[in-house]
């Protein structure tokens, strides 16, 4: 058994999903273009049609490529591959640039011939050169050192000649550019070379002259080896400095010695610096020592000094009678006992010394050696006095050589560098510093490049869908109208639960006006009954129910009743309310103007048990009472919001099974949102001819935020002559065969209602018209049992 779901609306706040907002637009769309999907295709037809007409007129434009490899060479011919990549990226724009510059394009141009200028030979000659220019194009092909041109044209064979031309053209400016350059460079280079030479050779023979004036030696200038003059002056004045030296020590060594004499003061310490090495021995001979004595004596003292370190550590592991140390301890002994005896004999010898004659041989042996260091000093401050003359001499010939020398060494490197240059010179005229090679020659391509078929296709094709969307969204947002059912439940999310066609308009009112009450087998109250079916299966505990609509004239009030008439006609014990106390149209519906109503129940202090039976007035329908709103109220939202109200439906409750509300719309007042908040649910007619969408959506969001239950959307007035989409019931596959009877035949054979579907206004009703039902397959004399079963497979399903 299929199910009519019902969903409220979704707060924004509370659980806004993005994609299936996206997904409800994208549907949303889908839908309007289905719609609209004529439109469509009619201006899809039409951009086709205009583009075909362009491809057949349009003229026809040719192209033709070439390429150029460039390569560059620094000035010291380096090749490395790193390098060569550096050069071309920095160097490509301008490369590019270069190909469209006026040099090169006037240059393909004057050789080009007439036949070949067929694209701009009505444009002045002044100003072909820009006319070429215009349809030429260099582009560097990226990370490369190519290089392409390409040229467009009426022709493909003056294409391909003007690409030879260009690149001809560009290959002899960059030949002319850079061997040209070169070619100047080395002259300029060569004469200085030459100049400089010339002044080289003057400066080398005015050297030799120089030396040969100064009888030079030629050893070098730079400090490492001096001039042999220099050297005599140095070395002299080395011998004077130690002469001078030596003097002074045997001038203090023999005021030392005089004064011992003189003083009789020990002498000893000045024997060994008298002499020579011959005169020491002497010396140590007259003490009674000898080189070997003194040899001797040193080592006996090493050995001592050897023997005490033993000795100690011998005492600090052994015990004091330990043989080794009681031996080493007598070979200490007799080491010190040698070395004792021998100090004595040493300081006798010097005591005899003393009183010997020894100390004046010693001062006049001293005094001898002083007379030959002064001799020998006067002799070297002579010789050098005039090696230090002839040296100052000879430093200014010196500076003048060496500013010679350095002016040849100038003149030679610059001499050497321009040589350099003036080689990478010539290399360069041999073998351009920038070398321009074809890779690719022009070709003939007899395709045109514009118009291009595939081109035109696509253009067309997205276009004319940008057209046809934008103006099928355009036509939505001014055509404010639902177009279908897919669209009412999408766009409201709420199911509907049923469609009602236009009725003919009642001649009378009261239970005659009721098209259920007159014909209950009639194809219009079978609508009425599935709408009771839709409620009774969807929500079977609702009890309670309020019919609004979004606008007045929507046909409500006749959809309650004859709901109210179904439901009695199952043997549901059912009462009316008329809510709307500002137009009360079911008063004036059901014939009952003037009678005590609602306002006095609300407005009284009396019990509900006992006041609300008294103002109930019978239909006429068995099973269906009516309360009417009573007098007009000067404030009927306060007494539908006071406790009353609710204290009615909880008394209402006990006594009937459906109790069924009838309020004012929902956009003109708040009546709907008090009584909606104590009821089960509301249902909301409207009709999709008559309603807006945005009028519809707002009454479905307004009572959305203030969570009052919406259970469905009946649609009223529904077309059933098959306009456009306009929820032409025979095209969701409704309709009764020839088989079935009425009891009312007349309502079978009925033709389209000629009235405008508003109740008559009485001045209180709600100007609600009367409205037919959509018809449905299945039986019409039914019980609600067997409805539950077979009408249930008639409940509209709700479009995901």
């Amino acid at each position: 058994m299929v199910q009519a779901t019902v969903s409220t609306p979704v707060e924004p706040e509370a659980d806004y999903n993005p994609s299936a907002q996206f997904l409800l637009s994208g549907l949303q769309l889908f839908q309007t273009i289905r719609y609209r999907k004529n439109l469509v295709f009619a201006v899809m037809a039409a951009v086709f049609l205009l583009a075909g007409l362009y491809y057949a007129t349009a003229p026809r434009r040719y192209s033709s490529k070439a390429a150029l490899l460039i390569t560059q060479t620094n000035n010291d011919l380096d090749t490395s591959i790193t390098n060569k990549e550096s050069q071309s990226q920095n160097t490509m724009a301008t490369f590019e640039n270069l190909v469209c510059s006026a040099r090169v394009v006037e240059g393909a141009l004057k050789s080009l011939p007439p036949a070949d200028q067929i694209d701009f030979q009505d444009v002045p000659p002044e100003n072909r050169a820009a006319a070429l220019k215009a349809n030429l194009s260099a582009k560097a092909v990226r990370l490369t050192s190519i290089l392409e041109i390409s040229y467009r044209s009426k022709d493909p064979q003056v294409a391909m000649n003007v690409v030879r031309a260009v690149v001809q053209s560009y290959i002899e400016f960059m030949d002319s550019m850079h061997k040209g350059t070169a070619g100047e460079l080395n002259r300029m280079l060569t004469k200085e070379r030459d100049e400089i030479e010339e002044k080289l050779n003057v400066k080398q023979k005015e050297l030799q002259e120089t030396r040969r004036r100064f009888a030079d030696m030629g050893l070098p200038a730079d400090g490492a080896t001096l001039h042999p003059t220099v050297q005599k002056a140095v070395s002299f004045s080395d011998a004077l400095i130690a002469s001078q030296k030596q003097r002074v020590e045997y001038e203090a060594l023999l005021a030392a010695i005089q004064t011992a004499i003189a003083n009789g003061q020990d002498f000893g310490q000045y024997l060994l610096s008298a002499g020579d090495s011959i005169g020491r021995e002497l010396l140590l001979s007259s003490l009674g020592l000898g080189s070997r004595d003194a040899y001797t004596m040193a080592n006996l003292e090493r050995d001592l000094l050897a023997a005490h370190a033993q000795l100690q550590n011998l005492q600090q592991n052994l015990g004091p009678n330990h043989p080794e140390v009681v031996a080493l301890a007598a070979k200490v002994g007799i080491l010190e006992q040698f070395m004792a005896a021998s100090d004595n004999r040493i300081q006798q010898h010097a005591e005899r010394l003393r009183t010997s004659e020894l100390g004046p041989w010693l001062a006049q042996m001293v005094q001898q050696k002083l007379n030959e260091a002064k001799q020998r000093e006067a002799i070297q401050t002579t010789c050098f006095e005039a090696a230090r003359t002839e040296a100052i001499n000879l430093n200014g010939q010196l500076v003048e050589l060496e500013l010679l020398n350095r002016d040849i060494k100038r003149l030679k490197e610059m001499s050497s560098v321009l040589f350099t240059q003036i080689s990478s010179l010539d290399l360069r005229q041999n073998g351009q510093d920038v070398r321009v090679a074809e890779t690719e020659p022009p070709k003939l391509l007899k395709n045109p490049i514009s118009p291009k078929l595939s081109t035109v296709a696509l253009l067309s094709m997205f276009g004319g869908l940008g057209a046809s969307l934008g103006l099928v969204m355009l036509l939505d947002v001014m055509d404010d109208r639902f177009r279908s059912v897919e669209e009412i439940q999408t766009r409201l999310g709420l199911p509907i639960l049923t469609m009602i066609q236009r009725l003919e308009t009642p001649e009378s009112t009261g239970p005659r006006a009721l098209v259920t009450n007159v014909s209950p087998t009639s194809v219009a109250s079978e609508s009425f009954r599935t709408l009771r079916t839709a409620l009774t299966l969807t929500h079977p505990d609702a009890r309670h129910l309020v019919v609004t609509s979004a606008e007045p004239g929507d046909g409500k009030t006749t959809t309650l009743a004859n709901l109210a008439v179904c439901y009695a006609q199952a043997d549901k014990r059912t009462l009316l309310i008329d809510a709307d106390l500002r137009r009360p149209g079911l008063t004036g519906l059901m014939d009952m103007r003037g009678t005590r109503g609602l306002s006095e129940v609300l407005r009284s202090e009396v019990e509900i048990s006992q006041l609300a039976p008294q103002h109930i007035q019978l239909s006429g329908v068995k099973g269906l009472d009516v309360l009417p709103s009573g007098p007009r109220p000067s404030d009927p939202a306060e007494l539908l919001s006071g406790p009353r109200f609710s204290q009615l439906l909880a008394w209402a409750e006990t006594a009937y099974d459906m109790i069924l509300v009838d309020s004012p719309p929902t956009l003109a007042t708040a009546d709907t949102a008090i009584i909606g908040r104590l009821v089960d649910g509301v249902v909301i007619v409207m009709q999709p001819a008559k309603n807006r969408r945005r009028l519809v959506t707002r009454v479905v969001e307004r009572l959305g935020l203030m969570k009052i239950p919406l259970l469905g959307i009946i649609v009223n007035q529904a077309s059933g002559d098959g306009d456009q989409g306009y929820y032409d019931y025979h095209a969701y596959g409704y309709g009764y065969g020839a088989d079935y009877s009425y009891g009312n035949e007349e309502s079978d054979n009925a033709s389209p209602a000629t009235g405008d579907g508003n109740d008559e206004d009485d001045g209180d009703g709600d100007g609600d018209g009367e409205e037919g039902c959509l018809p449905f397959d299945g039986g019409t004399d039914r019980q609600l049992e067997d409805e539950e079963e077979s009408e249930s497979l008639l409940i509209p399903r709700r479009v995901a």
